[in-house]
């Protein structure tokens, strides 16, 4: 707040300057007259040196002039210091020396009071008044003692003997002048005004100040005697200032009591009267300068106090505003707000609040509830009532507060379910109370418990459907597409032995395929067995040291027939042939052979077909590259999921379940490798992967790496 008003003042008095001293020029102009005319009422008291007295408001105006207008008014200062100093007849290094000395004075105690995190630019509060004391007061005069008293003996080498009270005397006239002035100029620039009401107390005030600094200071006292020590009495003045009114009533007396006092002495009034004046100006400067201390220290604390009554008074306002509040949203609770004392399961518990809405809830009023100790228990259904008070006893001894739902019975006998939230009031000795809101949960509580039933029921009516039809459609798609797959072989090399094309050789190889894929249909029609034990986590597989590249040629051997009859031309790359794995022999066939029909299946005619065998690290890899459309970029995440197609349409080009590749991959899994599948990067076909881990490492030559097959 205080450097709120801060702000305000000094933006208030830079408007007022920039409509009457536009530039920076003209405040230092400004700044230089008002100190010039300080400096010649200083002057005029000095009798130590023509430059050294106990008096000097020009500190006061400089120092109030940097906070005011900040620190671009400094040339002002350096003009009024050295034209008045040089119009004493003091040489000009002397002159030049000394003004320098004051206008650092300023700029030190600006510095300081800038980096202080207590000034706030007011003295409205103890530690603004000392930390004004400490810097402006006490530690900058010393600048400007010491610059001000060296220049001058060394100006004239015979001052060096009374260095040490010129120096002293300079520093007090600086410091007291800061105290005194800076002060009343501050003040005065705010725009706050005098309440209109206190104006016959002000001018009461002010008159008996006047007449009261007369008698002490100015020579009013009866008689011939004009030096009574009478200075205590003008300190009631001065508190009942300090009391009653802000800084500007304050400090204004402080200065009308400094004038008058100056302007005695002077003339031999008062009780400082001495035969030096420098002493007496000195002693008198100092009682000032210590009543304006005590004053300012008494306003400071009165404003501070003043401060707090208010934030006391806004604060029991705002108390007062919440409570109504609070009430107000507890009385629309649509729950009971409640607050209790003691053990929640000892009779001896004391309920001193409960919302109205217990009434509307239970039947019972507000009463009822207040004048029976532990009343919530009394009306809890006979079969949660047990466990609601254990309940309610472990949330107490937890400290941390919980939930509790149970059944409350309403005075017509109705049940009503609730559910309290609490928390637990604790102190020093540990929990003493509890408060909370119990909420009406009864059709909350019915329609979960038949949204369960129905849940269940549900379920597991899903549940049983499904599973009938996964393993329906499961048991009829293995057969579909396994039994279909070998015959392929079987009757493409029947008819061309129909056909009489083939000679002996070609003859004896159609025989051996056909063998062997009768042997393979053999061996599917078992595997129809496996493929619920897939379906069930059950299949096995006998591993066994396995030459990869025999099975890949087993394979293509499968897949001849139906790529011949298309004009494919299947090409085998081998990189590492020697590559052993650990596997199932009839198991990896039939993974290859899937791979390869599936490839020949989607190649159109006079395509090309390539199988790759490579070696990477401990890893054997087969790559199936085709010459077909490639797999849509959106069914390539699901390619591998039982029964997925990328054409599931009734009109569909291709046949097939979307049983193949979804074997294949569990195969592959048992066999400890992975599949993936994706596009040829210029997207002319789709490329599966095989990665199996390999057994032994591969030796081979060049010359093994290409075996190409028509």
């Amino acid at each position: 707040m205080d450097r709120e008003i801060r702000l305000f003042v000094q933006g208030h008095f830079d408007q007022y300057m920039k409509r009457h001293f536009v530039s920076p020029v003209g405040r230092s102009l400004l700044v230089a007259v008002i100190y010039f005319a300080g400096a010649e009422l200083g002057l005029s008291l000095a009798s130590l040196h023509s430059n050294v007295t106990p008096v000097w408001p020009p500190t006061g105006i400089a120092i109030a002039s940097l906070l005011i207008f900040g620190r671009q008014v400094w040339p002002g200062i350096f003009i009024g210091a050295f034209t008045a100093n040089l119009l004493t007849g003091l040489p000009v290094l002397s002159t030049f020396g000394i003004a320098t000395g004051n206008t650092l004075e300023a700029l030190v105690a600006y510095w300081l009071l800038k980096r202080s995190r207590r000034w706030t630019g007011a003295f409205e509060s103890i530690g603004n008044v000392l930390t004004f004391v400490v810097y402006a007061v006490v530690l900058a005069p010393l600048v400007s003692a010491t610059i001000g008293s060296l220049s001058l003996c060394f100006g004239d080498a015979r001052e060096w003997a009374r260095f040490s009270e010129l120096w002293l005397t300079w520093w007090m006239g600086d410091g007291f002048g800061a105290l005194i002035v800076s002060p009343l100029l501050l003040a005065w620039v705010s725009p706050r005004r005098i309440n209109q009401r206190d104006m016959p107390e002000v001018a009461s005030l002010m008159v008996l100040q006047i007449i009261v600094v007369l008698v002490v200071f100015g020579g009013w006292f009866p008689g011939p005697v004009k030096t009574y020590p009478l200075a205590y009495l003008c300190l009631p003045c001065l508190m009942w200032a300090a009391l009653k009114f802000d800084q500007r009533i304050v400090t204004s007396n402080l200065v009308l009591m400094a004038g008058v006092a100056v302007w005695g002495l002077k003339h031999s009034y008062g009780p400082f009267v001495q035969p030096g004046q420098n002493a007496a100006l000195l002693l008198l400067i100092s009682f000032v300068g210590t009543a304006t201390l005590m004053t300012l220290l008494v306003a400071a604390i009165t404003a501070e106090r003043r401060k707090a009554e208010a934030d006391k008074l806004k604060l029991g306002s705002e108390v007062e505003r919440h409570r109504k509040r609070v009430e107000d949203i507890v009385e629309h609770v649509p729950g009971v707000v409640w607050e209790a004392w003691g053990q929640p399961d000892a009779a001896s518990q004391r309920i001193d609040f409960v919302s109205s809405h217990v009434e509307k809830m239970l039947g019972y009023s507000v009463d009822e509830w207040l004048s029976q100790p532990n009343f919530w228990l009394t009306v809890v259904h006979p079969d949660d009532k047990e466990r609601a008070a254990r309940e309610a006893a472990a949330i107490f001894a937890s400290r941390k507060g919980g939930t509790s739902r149970f059944r409350w019975m309403h005075k017509d006998g109705r049940e009503i379910w609730v559910e309290g939230h609490s928390i637990v009031v604790c102190d020093e000795s540990g929990p003493v109370g509890m408060r909370g809101v119990t909420m009406d949960i009864t059709a909350a509580v019915k329609a979960e418990e038949e949204r369960a039933e129905l849940l269940e029921r549900e379920s597991h009516a899903r549940q049983e459907a499904e599973e009938a039809s996964r393993l329906k459609e499961e048991f009829l798609a293995t057969v579909s597409h396994e039994l279909r797959t070998p015959l392929n072989a079987v009757v493409g090399w029947s008819r061309l032995l129909r056909t009489g094309q083939l000679d002996k050789d070609g003859t004896e190889h159609a025989v051996e395929v056909i063998e062997r894929n009768a042997a393979a249909q053999r061996q599917i029609i078992e595997d129809l067995l496996d493929v619920s034990r897939i379906v069930t986590g059950k299949l096995r597989i006998n591993t066994q040291p396995v030459d990869v590249l025999l099975i890949i040629h087993a394979s293509i051997d499968a897949v001849r027939p139906p790529a011949e009859a298309k004009q494919i031309d299947i090409r085998i790359h081998i990189e590492a042939p020697d590559s052993i794995v650990l596997a199932d022999t009839e198991r990896l066939q039939q993974v290859f052979w899937n791979l390869l029909a599936n490839a020949v299946k989607f190649t159109p005619s006079g395509g090309v077909i390539d199988v790759y065998l490579e070696r990477h690290d401990s890893l054997a890899e087969v790559r199936i590259e085709d010459s077909g459309p490639g797999v849509p970029p959106d069914f390539l995440p699901r390619i591998f999921d039982r029964f997925s197609q990328a054409d599931g349409s009734s009109t569909r080009k291709h046949g097939g379940l979307g049983l193949g590749l979804a074997i294949v991959r569990h195969l592959v899994e048992l066999h400890g490798g992975t599949v993936s599948a994706s596009n040829r990067t210029d997207g002319s076909g789709a490329v599966l992967v095989v990665r199996l881990p390999a057994i032994a490492a591969p030796v081979y030559t060049k010359a093994q790496k290409s075996h190409p097959i028509s």
